[in-house]
């Protein structure tokens, strides 16, 4: 890991480098040539003031005086040399690429190698107000001396500065794998966590299947072995196995809404459910339960809007005043109210049932978790309610609460953020 690291910022610091050397050679290439052109121009730009009948080659080397390297041409509107500097080039010029360039803009220019030498040169011709062409021209090899040596200083710079690059990049390493390597092992952890979470989850479902599954195969085999004849009989075990079968279905939708909350992607926060008006319809529908059971089922406080799908919220009410019904005695109560506190919306389910141990407390809202799986299962419970209870208030961003003592009953305390006007 750490070789890797040190190797990826070495290479990022060369390239960035070599880019950095690369642009400030042509940088200071083109700066370079930008100066020889200019000069041209202006050393042109000089004679065609000067206004002589005719030009001399004796006029051109006063010209050259002050700048030696440079050459000068004077030719006619034809082509014809009809002074040069350089004593050796007399042939006609008509069609040289910055003499054409001239005649057709006023201004041309070319650079190009020459055949002998081999080296780079740069012309710039001029049409004079007499209608002359002056053409001056200049050697690019200072500019390549210049150029290489700037290259060269470069070079030393950039190893230099790769060397240093390297240091660093062994000490940036070094304090940066550390916490990567860490990380790496802590995303093993949560992997290895959420694979035992989803292996329990896969036995439990298996399980909690099973069971129903089991007594429906036991009691049709009976029924259609012929050993069950009396219709009473038969008429039992047609409603232990309706029993079962509902048992069954709700298992598997309570299944399917904790897979469903555990992949949404989240609440928009435009939800809006009045609770105590959903309190008093989960009222409305857990009566009967609650009367058959011998308690009293009451709802307080006043209407709260809260930012949460109705629906979601129907479900939290359901579950947690059920339980309440469920889990409580003869001759109890279950109170549910609804308020604001601390700017949050607030529902609480409080009973006097036979309350939670306190080493269950916090484990009662894991999936499938059950204080106590006989009185559970008898009540038809699937032992998902609490954990999609918690899924759903987690999903809008609120928080649950659970406060018991065994022998005098159990609270429930869900807050939700209010709804925005």
């Amino acid at each position: 890991m750490k070789k890797k690291l040190t190797i990826s910022i070495f290479l990022i610091a060369a390239l960035s480098v070599l880019l950095s050397g690369v642009v400030g050679i042509w940088t200071f290439h083109q700066r370079e040539m930008d100066t020889a052109r200019e000069n041209l121009t202006e050393l042109l730009a000089l004679m065609d003031a000067q206004n002589y009948e005719t030009w001399t080659e004796e006029l051109l080397e006063q010209f050259t005086k002050a700048a030696p390297e440079k050459r000068l041409t004077i030719i006619s509107p034809d082509g014809t040399v009809l002074g040069d500097t350089d004593k050796e080039s007399r042939e006609n010029h008509a069609t040289r690429p910055e003499v054409v360039e001239a005649k057709e803009n006023g201004v041309g220019e070319d650079v190009r190698r020459s055949a002998t030498t081999g080296i780079y040169t740069i012309y710039v011709a001029r049409v004079f107000t007499d209608g002359y062409i002056g053409r001056a021209a200049m050697s690019l090899s200072t500019v390549d001396t210049l150029v290489a040596q700037t290259a060269v200083g470069l070079v030393a710079a950039a190893v230099l500065s790769l060397a240093l690059a390297l240091l660093l990049a062994r000490r940036l390493a070094a304090s940066t794998a550390k916490p990567v390597e860490e990380a790496e092992v802590a995303v093993r952890q949560v992997d290895e966590t959420l694979q035992s979470a989803r292996s329990e989850f896969t036995a439990n479902v298996t399980h909690e299947l099973k069971t129903p599954l089991t007594s429906i195969k036991g009691f049709t085999d009976m029924l259609s072995s012929g050993m069950v004849t009396k219709p009473e009989d038969q008429q039992r075990f047609l409603t232990m196995i309706s029993v079962e079968v509902d048992r069954l279905s709700n298992l598997v939708d309570d299944i399917l809404t904790v897979s469903e909350l555990e992949t949404v992607a989240g609440a928009t926060g435009t939800e809006r459910a009045p609770l105590k008006s959903i309190a008093q319809e989960v009222q409305t529908i857990l009566q009967p339960q609650a009367d058959k059971a011998g308690v009293k089922l009451n709802v307080t406080g006043g209407e709260v809007v809260a930012c949460i799908a109705p629906d979601r919220f129907k479900e939290v009410a359901i579950n947690l005043v059920e339980n309440a019904i469920k889990y409580n005695r003869k001759g109890g109560r279950v109170t549910v109210t609804v308020g604001v506190a601390e700017g949050m919306a607030r529902f609480v389910v409080a009973d006097t049932g036979i309350g939670i141990p306190e080493e269950s407390q916090s484990r009662v809202f894991e999936r499938f978790y059950r204080v106590d799986k006989g009185r559970s299962r008898a009540a038809g419970g699937t032992g998902l309610g609490l954990a999609i209870v918690k899924h759903i208030v987690a999903l809008y961003q609120g928080q649950i609460k659970l406060a018991s003592v065994v022998g005098s009953g159990t609270t429930v305390s869900v807050t939700l953020p209010l709804a925005k006007n």
